[in-house]
């Protein structure tokens, strides 16, 4: 059966998540906002929870119906089959995303819908499955507009950028799709050098280490919502699995991670450890602007602290240090910065080749690309 498939991401991470799609097979892709769309089968639905690295949750379109009132929306959710989709053992929850001007109280929404679900049940079977909201195992997702109800099981169930290594998060960390997203725009070959200069707690290290070996995102979890749906194919999904596994191969990358943080240092071991007990991840006590470059060319990933969570004496003199250590010393690598602080980035004092608008969490970003020349490029375009 052909399903339409809703795939979604961060903010301007679409077309990457398109790139990401093409890999798997998937041409025909519709860009939404923060999200894709397209049609697949079950087997596309269970390749794109384990693949995708941009994916916050893959969602399975199941109705559309018209709706304009909250009485409507309970007597269209009450029509659905639910049976022929999970059972009521299973535990459920409900959320509801509305743009419409007339039903635009969220909370109130997903209760009535959890009600028609609820009361579905007991009225065919005299009993009825249990609401748990922090951990259920099937997911209604509701996007409303103004006069449409357009209804989704999630997939996914917990957010995709759990990668199921049981990762332990620093103070002011990335998130996981949006360091993924960073590294897929940056074109990195995954095999030259790859340096994090302030690694934290690792993430942009666990991610580089994922692509260099071809390791799948979702290689690690052990669970999906999919796996709790009546037509769960698990054949399908082990032979999926199966074929992942055996396409990982051995890194050719030289990746590396330093920070001065003692703390900082010991999440990016134990994260790195807790993914790959093998891997061959440099970790490093070192302060980036004492340090030198270890080749001539590479690529340098950098969320320096944004002076919200982890406070600055002086952003601006911090970036400005940031700009002069990667110009005197960083010479043939290309450095990607990402920062919130819109006015401290400028004081990294190179024009960068290229900017993008992204964000971690509710935090509005910049991602800046700079190319770091030797000897002059007009004066380095430096301001």
């Amino acid at each position: 059966m052909i399903y339409t498939i809703v795939v979604k991401t961060l903010f301007g991470l679409e077309e990457v998540l398109v790139k990401e799609l093409e890999v798997l097979g998937i041409n025909d892709v519709k860009i939404l906002r923060r999200a894709v769309e397209f049609q697949g089968d079950l087997s596309m639905v269970y390749k794109c929870n384990l693949h995708l690295r941009c994916a916050l949750s893959v969602l399975v379109k199941i109705g559309q119906e018209r709706v304009e009132n909250e009485e409507q929306l309970y007597k269209y959710i009450y029509s659905i089959a639910w049976n022929d989709y999970f059972d009521l053992r299973q535990t459920i929850a409900v959320s509801v995303v509305t743009v419409s001007e007339t039903m635009n109280h969220s909370l109130f929404l997903e209760q009535k819908t959890k009600d028609a679900v609820v009361d579905y049940f007991r009225d065919k079977f005299g009993d009825r499955p249990n609401v748990d909201i922090k951990n259920p195992d099937v997911k209604i997702s509701i996007y409303l507009t103004d006069d449409t109800c357009n209804l989704y099981l999630d997939s996914s169930g917990q957010a995709l950028y759990f990668r199921g290594f049981d990762k332990e998060i620093g103070e002011a960390s990335i998130n996981e799709c949006l360091a993924a997203g960073i590294i897929q725009l940056s074109g990195w070959d995954l095999t030259g050098d790859f340096l994090d200069p302030m690694c934290g707690s690792g993430t942009f290290l666990t991610e580089a280490y994922m692509m260099a070996r071809n390791m799948p995102a979702g290689i690690s979890r052990k669970q999906f919502s999919f796996m709790n749906w009546n037509n769960f194919d698990s054949a399908e999904w082990k032979k999926i699995l199966t074929q992942a596994k055996a396409s990982i191969c051995e890194s050719k990358a030289n990746i590396m991670g330093c920070d001065i943080d003692p703390e900082a240092l010991r999440l990016s071991k134990i994260n790195l450890y807790k993914l790959d007990k093998a891997h061959d991840v440099k970790i490093v006590a070192s302060d980036f602007f004492t340090s030198k470059s270890l080749s001539e060319k590479g690529v340098i990933f950098s969320n320096p602290p944004y002076g919200t969570r982890m406070k600055l004496d002086d952003a601006n003199d911090f970036y400005k240090k940031i700009g002069d250590k990667l110009k005197f010393d960083y010479a043939g690598y290309t450095a990607w910065i990402i920062s919130s602080d819109m006015v401290a980035i400028k004081f990294v004092g190179m024009k960068p080749d290229k900017k993008w608008i992204l964000y971690n969490g509710q935090l509005e970003c910049r991602l800046h690309k700079y190319s770091i020349y030797s000897g002059s490029r007009k004066k380095q375009d430096y301001k």
